[in-house]
């Protein structure tokens, strides 16, 4: 297939429109669920809709690049979580040292998506299911082009979005926003009606979704024992010891994955193969080296006051090595170690001589910042080759919602911290990711106290995590078992949320899959209606809030 356009003005605009409102949403929903849905599948999406009811015609090119911004910025609102952890820890970023902080990371991050991709693209053929994902939606949008597809994705937003409006929480009041089970309702169980959830859960796979499922239930027969019966969520520690367990489990059963990561770094810079597409000249790519390293060691040093040798590990094994792992994981397994690779980056940035819970986090914030660019780009490159659309293309559309993006994720968070405060402990927001990072910076801290009981919950989390991971690897049983993801989300979201999720995944999967036949596309068209009108309807909610309307 031979590229079909430049990118269009149109594609450009489009795509930045869209890169913004799409890092808006996902950081109110990191903050709500713990995981997002990053944004190129949406954007192409809702690009297509937009110009298909215009009836002009729509190319390849076109899709690649409003994909990739919309991946930009729908990654970049993961930084949240960051952010959320700096303020459980006592010491909150400000409006423009959050803004910086992106900036810079980001900055790092497209540095060196650059040699990841000569690792992971050029010289290897790995498959990719995350890309291969969007290139099957943009194929079947482009080539079989539905007229369905704009109606459906319309009214579904829209009447999910006016119900995230219009319920009770935090909206009108109109309508409810749970439902709370009979006799066990005193424990914390009920059914959220949240589109994010339903329409999410199509996206994350059934395995996935029974895992919420039984992980809500592991609270429910845990909350009688727990300091607060009706919000056992709100322990946390066993969650959080599943999770980062499960992950570094997770890890280790790859290291092949990892093995070959690092073997690979020897070939960086050989001409084992001649790059037919390169991305930047060798004086550009010298130029933005020098800016984002220069950028990167004077912020580091001066606002963050990190030491040389931690900047040193933070630019190295934050914004290069942990890139290559995580990216490769992905591009093999559909699985990005994001979460866990923050835990240890942390680790690493206390055993440079910042031990500090604020400081040691700022390791956690470079895997967020750095990882946003440049593992996202890298899987968008992977598609935008397969259609034969530039690199350089997609490097520069990508480029220019950095700053922008990052002022929009700091911005949105310090809103949603006006009117629903997070906590280490509660808070009206599950912050689960934000959660496991402060908990182990203060671990890494080793001067804060932690809960009676906390170290022991976490330690037998941590093994039933472990071992867990270990079991559902098993071939007899593989594919069987719910996933361990969902379990370990499953015990630090609320139970409603939890029993959303697989509610979602029975109603997407098997009624309208299995039963009524529904098309793979109209189900994503779908899900991605509900995951736009929740993340929307959330980040407007706030807003509202501060200016009277609500």
């Amino acid at each position: 297939m031979l590229v079909d356009s430049r990118p269009s003005p149109r594609a450009l605009i489009t795509g930045f429109v869209l890169a913004i409102g799409l890092c808006a949403m996902n950081s109110y929903l990191t903050l709500s669920f713990g995981v997002i849905e990053e944004g190129p599948t949406i954007a192409a999406l809702l690009f297509f809709a937009v110009f298909f009811v215009a009836k002009t015609r729509i190319t390849t090119t076109e899709m690649v690049i409003v994909a990739t911004m919309g991946s930009a910025g729908g990654s970049l609102g993961f930084i949240s979580n960051f952010y959320a952890a700096r303020t459980m820890t006592g010491e909150p970023f400000s409006l423009w040292e959050a803004a910086a902080f992106a900036t810079v990371t980001s900055l790092l991050g497209m540095l060196f998506v650059i040699p990841l991709r000569d690792l992971l693209i050029l010289r290897e053929d790995l498959p990719w299911p995350g890309a291969k994902a969007t290139q099957g939606v943009i194929t079947a949008l482009v080539d079989a082009p539905d007229r369905r597809q704009p109606a459906i994705l319309a009214v579904t937003t829209l009447l999910c979005m006016a119900y995230v409006v219009l319920n009770d929480d935090g909206g009108v009041g109109l309508l409810p926003s749970e439902t709370v089970l009979p006799v066990i309702g005193a424990f914390g169980a009920s059914i959220a009606w949240s589109p994010f959830a339903i329409g999410g859960a199509y996206l994350m796979g059934f395995s996935t979704c029974v895992g919420f499922f039984f992980g809500g239930l592991v609270l429910l027969l845990m909350a009688p024992y727990t300091p607060e019966p009706g919000a056992p969520h709100h322990y946390i520690w066993p969650g959080i010891g599943f999770l980062v367990a499960g992950g570094l489990t997770n890890l280790a059963l790859n290291w092949r994955v990892v093995a070959a990561s690092l073997r690979s770094l020897t070939s960086l810079g050989t001409d084992a193969q001649d790059d037919d597409d390169p991305v930047l000249s060798r004086t550009a790519l010298a130029v933005l080296a020098v800016v984002a390293l220069g950028v990167t060691a004077i912020f580091s040093g001066i606002v963050l006051g990190m030491n040389v040798v931690a900047i040193l590990g933070l630019i190295v094994v934050g914004g290069f090595l942990q890139n290559v792992i995580a990216t490769r994981a992905a591009a093999q397994t559909a699985f990005n170690p994001a979460r866990v690779m923050g835990v240890l980056m942390e680790g690493i940035t206390a055993a440079t001589g910042m031990p500090r819970a604020p400081d040691n986090l700022v390791g956690a914030g470079f895997v967020a910042g750095s990882g946003a660019q440049a593992g996202n780009l890298a899987g968008d490159m992977a598609y935008g080759r397969w259609y034969h659309v530039p690199s350089r293309w997609q490097f520069w559309a990508q480029f220019v919602t950095v700053l922008p993006c990052a002022f929009v994720s700091a911005w949105v968070f310090t809103q949603i911290e006006a009117t629903q405060p997070v906590d280490l402990t509660g808070g009206s927001l599950a912050a689960p990711v934000a959660k496991m990072w402060a908990t182990t910076a203060l671990v890494f801290d080793g001067s804060t106290p932690m809960p009676a009981g906390a170290m022991s919950a976490l330690a037998i989390g941590a093994v039933i995590g472990a071992a867990y991971t270990l079991i559902e690897q098993l071939p007899p049983i593989k594919g069987w078992l719910p996933a361990s993801m969902g379990i370990g989300l499953g015990l630090v979201l609320p139970i409603g949320f939890d029993w959303a999720f697989f509610l979602g995944g029975v109603l997407l999967w098997i009624v309208l899959g299995r039963g009524f036949k529904v098309s793979e596309l109209t189900l994503t068209t779908l899900a991605v209606g509900a995951i736009v009108a929740e993340g929307f309807g959330g980040v407007l909610k706030p807003i509202l809030t501060l200016a009277g309307i609500l």
